[in-house]
């Protein structure tokens, strides 16, 4: 498979100036219109403040919208740090790699599901980066890395007639 230069090296979470976190935000409608969006958000924290409600804090000054009370509500969840989602990695590849802090699920057939074990990734277009210039290097490497994987996945799939 192709990979960016760098692709599995010391885990992203020693690169940055705070602690990494990764949560999903479920826009309220009245950014989202009808259809449910969810944004896959990164963010770093300093030591010891409550990463939930500091995301909320910052989201209510980038965003411009009222925030208070998003994880109480439910508009923010699944608040992580790198390291607890390297340890919910679907995937044993030798070890922790950016690549596993975009997993957002596994299994099936379809199109999204890529790799032996089936693993799902964030797409781009719904990642959002609250971190300093390295820690966002790092992860659209992880980015760049994923869309190279579709590519194989989908060469893989058309080599083997399934076309899914």
């Amino acid at each position: 498979m192709n990979q960016p230069v760098n692709y599995l090296r010391q885990p992203v979470t020693l690169a940055g100036n705070g602690r990494l976190y990764r949560a999903i935000v479920s826009l309220p409608r009245q950014m989202a219109g009808e259809a449910l969006e969810e944004r896959i958000v990164f963010f770093e924290v300093k030591s010891g403040e409550s990463a939930g409600r500091y995301l909320e804090s910052l989201l209510e000054k980038v965003w411009c919208i009222d925030t208070k009370d998003w994880c109480e509500d439910g508009h923010i969840y699944n608040v992580n740090s790198a390291s607890e989602l390297h340890g919910y990695s679907l995937n044993d590849n030798g070890g922790p790699n950016d690549v596993m802090l975009f997993e957002t699920g596994g299994g099936g057939s379809g199109i999204e599901a890529i790799g032996p074990s089936r693993t799902h990734y964030a797409q781009a277009d719904v990642v959002d980066m609250f971190v300093t210039p390295r820690v966002a290097r790092r992860l659209r490497d992880a980015l760049d890395a994923i869309e190279l994987m579709r590519v194989d996945e989908a060469r893989r799939r058309k080599a083997e007639g399934t076309g899914q």
